[in-house]
This record gives C-alpha cells, structure tokens and sequence, in this order.
C-alpha cells in the first residue's frame, strides 16, 4: 500500500486547489449555466446593429453623416411629436447622466432624434431647447432607404440608445428608464474602453 508523506500530500493538496477553477468552469461551460441578472441596466443589442452612412438630417436641413456620430459614445434619446413636458424631462435626465460622468463626459454626445424634420421645425419648445442644450444634436430621419433603422428605432417600445465610437447601436432602454442604471451603464462602457 502506497503511503503519502506529509511533503506529497501538501503536493496533491495544492494541485487540487490550483484545479479546481478550472474544473468548475468547465462544468459551468458543460452545462450552459447562465446568471439570472446580468450586471447592466439596459438591454443589449445582439448582435449590435451599425449605423447606414446617411439617414439623419439635422433641423436645420443639413446633412448629419453617420461619420460624425463616430469616435465618441452616443447617448440617443427618441421623440415622437413635438418635445412636451415628458421629452423636455427626458433631456434634463440624460444631460444629468452626462454631466455625472465627471471628467468622462467629454467622451459622450447626447442626440435628440425627433420622427421628422417639418415636426422638429414647427416645435415651439426646441428654439429653448436649442438654447438650453447647445451641445445637443437634434435630428430626425431623412426620407432615404438608409433611413430604415433611424426609422426602426421610432417605432420600437425603447426611449433610450446608446451607439458606440464604431457606430454601432448597442444598448436601448425603455421609455421609463431610470437615469442612475444608464449612468452605471455608461461608467462601465467608459471604463474599459479603448475607443471613444
């Protein structure tokens, strides 16, 4: 009978336990256990969606390429109808979540994406938005084919979206989301990327 000296059985001892991660997630793997909650606020997009090169224009009448969304995080804010009370809330929410990202905040825009551009002109509320926000981009479709996901995202049930530096749309919230989840959500994206 083979008898185990002190020394060999510390050995197999710390063997053991050096193993055990592995084999635990192994099993894990094995049996595609996934976690209940997932750490973020919003819902991924998955697989993320990249944005067409044209499709917004500004309320001005010019041209928003999708090139100018790129390099920086954008938090996009949908609208239907003319800025009410509710949107005009909806905005101060998402500039708080901004301005709470501290010295990050330089690596987020914020977009007001209105249905259409007659819509966004004829609002009375937007000249005080406009003011009020003079870093907010305000935009809307245009009536191109490249407009379909811009158009998509009108018509969702989701508010709130947030597109990366590579122009991809990767995260939505629904209309009553909370401005704290996006800004946990947003802290984390920022923390670990390297882009934007």
């Amino acid at each position: 009978m083979l008898s185990l000296t002190p020394g060999r059985r510390s050995m197999l001892l710390v063997t053991a336990l050096l193993a055990l991660p592995f084999v635990v997630a192994f099993a894990l793997y094995w049996f595609e256990w996934r976690p209940a909650k997932l750490g973020n606020h919003g819902e991924l997009v998955e697989p993320p969606i990249a944005l067409p090169e044209t499709g917004l224009t500004f309320v001005d009448g010019r041209l928003l390429p999708t090139a100018d969304l790129r390099r920086k995080w954008t938090l996009v804010m949908v609208n239907t109808g003319p800025c009410a009370a509710v949107c005009q809330q909806d905005l101060r929410q998402i500039r708080q979540v901004q301005v709470a990202l501290n010295k990050e905040m330089v690596r987020l825009r914020r977009v007001l994406l209105g249905d259409s551009v007659a819509v966004l002109q004829a609002d009375p509320a937007l000249l005080e938005l406009r003011r009020a926000y003079p870093d907010l981009l305000i935009a809307a479709p245009d009536g191109d084919q490249s407009g379909q996901l811009y158009r998509m995202m009108l018509d969702a049930r989701y508010r709130f979206y947030v597109i990366d530096p590579l122009g991809n749309v990767m995260m939505r919230y629904p209309e009553n989301a909370e401005g704290q989840g996006m800004l946990r959500d947003l802290e984390r994206l920022l923390k670990y990327s390297w882009v934007g």
